[in-house]
C-alpha cells in the first residue's frame, strides 16, 4: 500500500491541475476557471506562433539574455553617499577619451560554442546610461558629481536562454569608488517588438500580461508571476495554456483598482499538469518570461 501511495499523489495532483484538450496536445487548468474566450485565442496564438518562429530560434541559437540590457553598479557603492546619489541623478562628468567605436565581442556560452557581435559605442552608453539629463534629483545630496577616469572593455557573467553566457561589457572607472560601473557592450538579438500587453485594449477585462516567472519553491508543479507593472487590481489564480513545446501564462486580476504602491497580491501562482521540461514559458505578448536558471524542478 505504502509503495502506491506517491503514484496515487501524482495522479490526483495532475487530476486537480489539468487536463488533456481533446483533438490536439494543449492542456488548461481544470481548478481555475479559464478566462474569457478572447483571451484563450490569444494563448493559443501565441502557443501557435512560437515553433519555428524567429524568436524561437534567436531563444535556441542566438543571444537572448535577460535582462535585455544589463548593467552593474558598483559593489558598496550605496555607501558612498555622494557618489551613488550622482550616478543616480546622471551628474557624470567625462574626464578620459573613449576607446575607438567598432570592433567585435564574443559572447561564450556554458556549451562552449561562442557568438561574435559587434561592439556597441562607448559614447552612446555614457550619454545613454551615465551622463542623460535629468529635471528632478531623486536622492540626497543633490549638488555632487563623479567623473569617469577610464573606459575599458572586459568580460561579465550574464544569464540568457541558453544558460549563463560570459558577454563582453564596458566598464567604466568612477573617481573615488573602488569598482567600475559596467554594462552590456553587445546588443541583444530577441526582437523588439515583443513588449508587455497590459494595456492592450484587445485584452478583456480581469486579464493581465506577465511582466515575468520564477520558480515557486513550495511546488515543483508550479510558477509565480509577477503581473505587468501598470496593473494594479487584486490578483487571481492564474490561468496555464499547455502545448508540447510552451506554457502561456495569463495573469487574471479582479478588475478593480488596487494599491500600487504595496504591490499586494500581484504575484499569482500559474499551475501545470505535467513537468515542465524544456518547454518555454510565455507571456501574452509571446514573450518568454522565465529563463533556465530559474526553471522549476520536474
Amino acid at each position: 500500500m505504502l509503495r502506491r501511495l506517491p503514484t496515487a499523489a501524482l495522479l490526483l495532483a495532475v487530476l486537480l491541475s489539468g487536463f488533456l484538450v481533446p483533438g490536439d496536445t494543449s492542456f488548461a487548468p481544470t481548478d481555475v476557471v479559464f478566462p474569457a474566450d478572447a483571451a484563450l485565442e490569444r494563448a493559443r496564438q501565441v502557443a501557435a506562433a512560437w515553433p519555428g518562429s524567429e524568436p524561437e530560434q534567436i531563444w535556441r541559437t542566438g543571444y537572448y539574455p535577460f535582462p535585455p540590457q544589463q548593467s552593474w553598479l558598483p559593489t558598496g557603492i550605496g555607501n558612498n553617499r555622494g557618489a551613488f546619489a550622482a550616478l543616480l541623478g546622471n551628474r557624470v562628468d567625462l574626464g578620459t577619451d573613449f576607446p575607438a567605436p567598432g570592433g567585435r565581442g564574443t559572447v561564450s556560452f556554458p556549451d562552449g560554442r561562442t557568438l561574435s557581435l559587434p561592439l556597441t559605442d562607448p559614447r552612446a552608453h555614457y550619454e545613454q546610461y551615465l551622463a542623460r539629463p535629468r529635471d528632478t534629483c531623486t536622492s540626497e545630496p543633490c549638488n555632487t558629481r563623479i567623473t569617469v577616469t577610464a573606459v575599458r572593455l572586459a568580460t561579465r557573467p550574464q544569464v540568457t536562454s541558453r544558460g549563463t553566457a560570459t558577454v563582453p561589457v564596458r566598464e567604466f572607472d568612477l573617481a573615488g569608488v573602488q569598482e567600475p560601473y559596467a554594462i552590456v557592450a553587445v546588443d541583444s538579438q530577441q526582437p523588439t517588438g515583443l513588449r508587455y500587453t497590459e494595456d492592450d485594449e484587445n485584452l478583456p477585462a480581469g486579464i493581465s500580461d506577465v511582466s515575468y516567472a520564477y520558480r515557486d519553491y513550495d511546488n515543483a508543479w508550479q510558477l509565480k508571476g509577477e503581473l505587468g507593472p501598470r496593473n494594479c487590481a487584486e490578483a487571481l489564480p492564474g490561468a496555464v495554456y499547455e502545448t508540447a513545446d510552451v506554457l502561456v501564462l495569463v495573469g487574471r486580476t479582479t478588475g478593480r483598482p488596487g494599491d500600487c504602491e504595496t504591490r499586494s497580491g500581484r504575484y499569482p501562482r500559474f499551475a501545470f499538469a505535467r513537468p515542465l521540461g524544456d518547454r518555454v514559458v510565455l507571456n501574452l505578448a509571446g514573450r518568454p518570461v522565465l529563463f533556465p536558471e530559474l526553471v522549476p524542478e520536474s
